[in-house]
């Protein structure tokens, strides 16, 4: 598993040097990280969030990028994208830490760029560490879980909860069936399978929990769930399907 790294700074030195450091240290953790981009300007980040769609970046982001936007508006719209990202400031205007709170964009960490080369090192290492950690934590939660909004309210279930999620008839919205009722909210399936690696899709509409499967007719192309629900599967879908029964059984 590896974390992509996005580097946003105009000054093209400071850009090199904080690359080459991040480089170094890529050299022992290659399997962690991998350099995404090397932006000098705020509108290439988000040209790249709208192609690559990330997710859990780790973004070192300079303040004053001499644009339109400065690096707390770039934080901003990187949260709206990648809402598990983890953000780093590395800047030489540390007092702008509290406009980060009204902007919520909940940055990880202010590295300073005006001290000694050693020490400016090693809190990129840190960060880079310590992010690593976060985002790995918030991936075991959500492997464990299944979260969603209802209106105001916030759903949490377990995932051993959840039977299936469909599309509604209502565009944009899903139907979420679980052991204790049925929900409907706003979402796409399409993001819930790449955030919710347990869920399998069975076809275009529908994704499923394997775990509460109650038996399988490949004849027929049927899916039939411990609540009494059934579903057809795709054809395309059989031989996935029997191995991942086998895995989970």
């Amino acid at each position: 598993m590896s974390y992509p790294i996005i580097m946003c700074e105009d000054n093209p030195i400071q850009l090199q040097q904080l690359d080459k450091l991040i480089a170094n240290y890529i050299l022992f953790h290659s399997n962690l990280f991998q350099v995404e981009l090397k932006a000098s300007n705020p509108h290439q980040v988000i040209d790249y969030l709208e192609q690559q769609v990330p997710q859990n970046g780790i973004y070192f982001l300079d303040i004053d990028l001499k644009s339109d936007l400065d690096g707390i508006q770039l934080a901003s719209l990187i949260r709206q994208k990648d809402v598990q990202a983890e953000i780093i400031f590395v800047t030489t205007h540390d007092e702008l830490a509290p406009m980060t709170l009204k902007q919520k964009v909940a940055a990880l960490d202010f590295i300073e760029k005006d001290q000694p080369l050693e020490d400016y090192r090693q809190e990129i290492y840190d960060a880079l560490e310590y992010a690593k950690k976060i985002i790995d934590e918030t991936r075991t939660v959500q492997k464990k879980s299944f979260s969603f909004e209802v209106g105001s309210q916030v759903y949490n279930l377990d995932k051993s909860e959840v039977v299936l999620v469909e599309s509604s008839d209502i565009p944009h919205r899903l139907n979420l069936y679980s052991t204790n009722g049925k929900f409907e909210f706003y979402g796409k399936l399409t993001e819930l399978e790449t955030k919710y690696p347990f869920l399998f899709r069975i076809s275009r509409s529908c994704l499923i929990n394997p775990e509460n499967i109650h038996h399988v007719d490949f004849s027929i192309r049927e899916i039939g769930f411990s609540s009494g629900m059934t579903r057809k599967f795709s054809i395309g879908k059989s031989k996935k399907l029997k191995k991942i029964i086998k895995e989970t059984l």
